[in-house]
């Protein structure tokens, strides 16, 4: 799956690859790199999705690959690696804040499709019975 938003000067990709049954999530735009990495996880004692990240020095993606691993795998209920890595030059701060409101939705359009995903699964199988 991959999801492209293009916002001003900067196209910003989404891909998704699974890793058994846990979920790699890539974010980037600009100049492709890894700035940031995050683990999400799901506790199923406790229904609750925690994450934790590491992020390269200088780089600001790690806010968006906390929130990215956290959602998705409260979503899942699996474990999501995400990794961001955006960079744009002479970047302003309006640019910033349009391409954190753009990898929200981009992680929400996913969850979305996670959803739709099931729902049709749970129909085939319904009509399979």
């Amino acid at each position: 799956m991959k999801i492209i938003k293009t916002i001003g000067r900067i196209t910003l990709v989404l891909e998704k690859r699974y890793v058994g049954d846990d979920t790699l999530i890539l974010l980037t735009g600009g100049e492709e790199h890894i700035g940031a990495v995050a683990l999400g996880y799901y506790d199923d004692e406790t229904n609750i999705a925690n994450s934790s990240v590491i992020s390269a020095p200088g780089h600001r993606e790690e806010q968006i690959a906390l929130d990215g691993a956290r959602v998705i795998s409260k979503e899942t209920k699996k474990t999501t690696l995400f990794a961001a890595g955006i960079h744009l030059k002479n970047i302003t701060l309006e640019e910033i804040s349009d391409i954190e409101k753009t990898c929200t939705s981009m992680v929400n359009e996913y969850i979305k499709c996670i959803r739709d995903e099931i729902k049709l699964n749970s129909m085939n199988s319904k009509h399979t019975h």
